[in-house]
């Protein structure tokens, strides 16, 4: 069995409580996401992504020279994920709302524990975890990225132009899924419970972030010309 076929299959089950079966899931297949529940989306998938490349640059420089194929990973995703909360602010501004007043906040507990257990892992925990947060998320994204973008657009009319977060990680997320996975060939035997662990805390906690969106208060979002009700 491949390293990531192992991975996989000992955080199946973080993965059918915490995401698959996300109610946050339900809602926006049945019609029920509100454009509260879009901006609390976006707001809080910037607070994640605007930490993601300085993360993986402190994690990757703990790296010590005998391991430069693990390494290279880790500088090669810095450049490939700077600047992706970009897409969260466009987004905003393209279903007419005030990104600066939605982003002047705290993230939510999802996000928050995302954050934090990245940095630190990226500075004072085991960095080759970090792998274990990138196939969840990338995963994530390359499930369902296209899918929720064409959902957006289809269903609730939200335009094109306000969906490029969703939609150019459909795309992303399946070339990084894969850089993700031969890396962890890079990974010793006696390290992979720390892929692992953290692969099943990113699940968990992205639960919590979807949690947090379905339970977004709609006198956080000011109000719009938006295409969502």
């Amino acid at each position: 069995m491949h390293k990531f076929d192992l991975i996989v299959q000992k955080t199946k089950n973080e993965y059918k409580q915490f995401v698959e079966t996300n109610p946050l899931l339900r809602v926006v297949a049945s019609g029920g996401m509100t454009r509260a529940h879009y901006a609390s989306y976006l707001r809080e998938t910037y607070h994640l992504v605007r930490h993601t490349s300085r993360m993986l640059a402190l994690g990757g420089a703990r790296l010590s020279d005998d391991r430069r194929g693990l390494r290279n990973w880790f500088f090669e995703q810095v450049l490939e994920e700077n600047g992706h909360d970009l897409f969260c602010i466009k987004d905003l501004k393209n279903i007419g709302l005030d990104s600066d007043f939605l982003l002047n906040s705290q993230p939510s507990a999802g996000a928050w524990g995302l954050i934090t257990q990245n940095y630190y892992m990226a500075t004072y925990g085991n960095p080759v975890g970090i792998l274990g947060v990138a196939t969840a998320t990338e995963g994530l994204g390359a499930d369902f990225g296209t899918m929720f973008a064409d959902v957006m657009t289809e269903q609730y009319g939200i335009p094109s132009n306000a969906v490029t977060f969703l939609r150019s990680h459909g795309g992303f997320d399946a070339k990084h899924l894969q850089e993700a996975i031969e890396a962890i060939e890079f990974v010793h035997d006696n390290e992979l419970e720390y892929v692992v662990h953290a692969r099943r805390m990113t699940f968990r906690l992205y639960g919590q972030l979807f949690n947090d969106v379905l339970t977004a208060d709609t006198a956080d979002v000011p109000p719009p010309n938006s295409a969502l009700a």
